[in-house]
């Protein structure tokens, strides 16, 4: 008997002993509130600006931590300055990009 006439038979044998389990059931849950899609957007905006500013701190602290480690060799320590000021400079533009965003669906949906 092959894997897939097991599997055939096992799933006659389930749905013949217990029927409930092959019908659909459908799971509704009330929040309480709905959510338009200009707020969808926003929500989804600011857990990405989140998860990008966590991403860079962490580069941020990745660099600090090979300048440390580097015991004066030049390269690690140019190594972990450079990755500093990328991390910064990766700060500023999703900062800059979450302000316009946000202002932008400001002007749009609030003004």
């Amino acid at each position: 008997m092959t894997s897939k006439q097991i599997f055939r038979l096992s799933l006659a044998l389930t749905g013949t002993l217990f029927p409930e389990l092959l019908r659909a059931r459908t799971l509704t849950v009330d929040l309480g509130a709905s959510i338009t899609l200009p707020e969808l957007i926003g929500n989804a905006v600011e857990a990405l600006a989140l998860i990008s500013i966590l991403f860079t701190t962490i580069l941020f602290l990745l660099g600090a931590f090979l300048m440390v480690m580097s015991r004066g060799k030049e390269d690690q320590l140019s190594k972990g300055k450079d990755l500093m000021i990328q991390s910064l400079i990766g700060m500023a533009v999703v900062g800059g990009a979450y302000g316009l965003i946000r202002t932008l669906f400001w002007l749009i949906y609030v003004a």
